[in-house]
């Protein structure tokens, strides 16, 4: 079981220079599945990939993100697993084996694994942002507001593009409007008037009530003129008068 923390140990196996084209080809078939969300239909090639060139960390890496669309964690965290024995340098897998533990509980060893891969490289805007949402699941919002502010700053767009697995489908609902409310206030502060009422609003439909809080909130004040802001918060203080 991947649970362990073991890291697996892999022999470089010979691999024939037409199975290696065959199976660059076959991943890419395989990315075509799952950019249409056909999970299983992807999996299916990457595990063919995979046979066929073992030694390829990229298609372990994208076997174990497969998996984890599909929540066969076990099966991801060994696919992750062999794609650092493959290529210890390999942040990403660092990062997407660190999803693997926040979706089953080991909140620990998730954060051991988010932030060694933002050691590895800084400048990855989804690692700060996982290593933020798991600060909101703890309750070190502060914390939580620093990572995602990076994060932001280094992709405005990166919320939402879908880079390996979606930590959202394991946060508390609790840590998700805390996160929804904190995102907006990034924005916010960037100008980015559209992104800020889009988490606004969701942090709204979440549970959210505390409009007095964005009232004072000086990360506001670059859109607090703004229509679209202007027109969400008189929307938001109807809705939570009633």
């Amino acid at each position: 079981m991947f649970l362990t923390g073991c890291p697996e140990k892999v022999v470089r196996v010979q691999v024939p220079a037409e199975n290696i084209l065959r199976a660059t080809e076959v991943s890419q078939e395989g990315d075509l599945a799952f950019a249409r969300r056909d999970y299983y239909a992807a999996l299916i090639k990457f595990l063919e990939a995979s046979r066929l060139n073992p030694n390829s960390h990229a298609i372990s890496n994208k076997l174990g993100i497969t998996y984890s669309q599909l929540k066969y964690y076990s099966e991801a965290g060994v696919a992750f697993q062999r794609a650092i024995a493959l290529d210890q340098k390999f942040a990403y897998a660092y990062n997407n084996l660190g999803t693997v533990y926040f979706a089953t509980g080991d909140r620990s060893r998730a954060e051991k694994y988010f932030k060694r891969a933002i050691s590895m490289q800084d400048d990855a805007a989804s690692f700060h942002i996982n290593l933020g949402t798991l600060y909101f699941e703890k309750g070190k919002y502060q914390k939580g507001m620093a990572e995602l502010r990076k994060g932001l700053m280094l992709d405005p767009g990166v919320i939402g593009r879908g880079e390996g697995m979606a930590l959202s489908q394991a946060s508390s609902r609790g840590s998700s409007t805390e996160k929804s409310y904190f995102i907006a206030r990034v924005y916010a502060s960037m100008g980015d008037v559209d992104r800020a009422v889009e988490n606004l609003k969701q942090a709204l439909s979440a549970g959210f009530t505390d409009i007095d809080a964005i009232r004072r909130e000086p990360d506001f004040d670059k859109i607090r003129q703004d229509t679209k802001f202007v027109a969400f918060m008189a929307q938001a203080t109807l809705l939570t008068k009633n």
